[in-house]
């Protein structure tokens, strides 16, 4: 498993000139790779970046998510679809000029949208036809999707891996997989070890987020019994930190953020890392 740090704690818009630094940080923490919000980055930002990671010898990912005013997959709109499709492709575009191979995310459906039901049939279609078309543009960059499925106060059309899973197969892309994510699987799933090892073919990207969205080990949501998990189904992909503060304000009211969650901002990175270190290294010591 590799060990990334996702962006989001500390902006999500990054640029080479202020955050460059900071990926030097991260890989002094002890992280093998950074994970990149690309929604809205500049071509030439994201080749800054790639140029900056690869004198670190840092890997990365990539991260989207979709306004559904503007993209949403499943919506009855087409020019919001077709949004959708446009967006998705200038996302795989960064991700390929970062070097990156995954970009994950919520990816379903667009964001802020509820319609007061569960998913309909047809946007259901809508969905798996859309992101059908982002999967096949990816196959041809060599990216993979990671699809997160996400709690159901922040997203109607896929709550759980096993819906996220008949999505997936429904794309039918070797390409187009599944994020498993702590936080929401805390929320949504009845027995989180057993949904991941369900889950454990279309696994293409992890997310390792506290249920309070802090430091991880903090709360209840990232149990030792998950990284058992993931080296039970030999799990070798990332395995990337997401947390969240209130100094990034396009995010506060989007996820909730009413207060603070660690003492210093960098904890989730700092304490995070050593929290899942402790855990990959005794299921090493085990195999032996």
């Amino acid at each position: 498993m590799k060990i990334g740090m996702n962006l989001l704690l500390w902006t999500d818009r990054p640029n080479p000139g202020e955050h460059g630094q900071l990926l030097t940080q991260i890989r002094d923490w002890g992280f093998e790779g950074v994970e990149f919000p690309v929604d809205g980055l500049a071509a030439a930002d994201a080749a800054a970046f790639a140029v900056k990671l690869d004198e670190l010898g840092l890997g990365c990912t990539a991260i989207s998510a979709l306004d559904a005013q503007v993209a949403d997959p499943a919506s009855r709109e087409p020019r919001l679809r077709s949004g959708a499709v446009e967006m998705l492709k200038r996302a795989i575009d960064n991700t390929r000029t970062l070097g990156a191979e995954v970009l994950c995310g919520p990816l379903f459906q667009g964001l802020g949208r509820f319609s007061g039901r569960g998913p309909e049939a047809d946007e259901w279609a809508y969905a798996v036809e859309t992101l059908r078309k982002a999967g096949e543009y990816a196959r041809q960059a060599g990216v993979t999707l990671a699809l997160e499925p996400l709690n159901r106060i922040e997203m109607y059309m896929v709550n759980t891996l096993r819906d996220g899973a008949h999505f997936v197969r429904e794309v039918d892309l070797p390409n187009v997989g599944l994020l498993a994510d702590t936080h929401h699987g805390n929320i949504e799933e009845n027995d989180v070890a057993l949904a991941w090892r369900e889950a454990a073919p279309y696994l293409r990207h992890v997310h390792i987020s506290e249920n309070n969205r802090g430091v991880p080990g903090s709360g209840h949501a990232v149990p030792a019994e998950i990284f058992g998990v993931l080296q039970e189904i030999g799990y070798n992909k990332w395995v990337t930190i997401e947390a969240f503060n209130q100094s990034v304000p396009g995010l506060i009211s989007r996820l909730h953020l009413w207060r603070a969650y660690a003492e210093h901002p960098e904890d989730a990175a700092r304490l995070g890392i050593q929290y899942i270190r402790r855990f990959v290294k005794a299921g090493s010591e085990r195999r032996r």
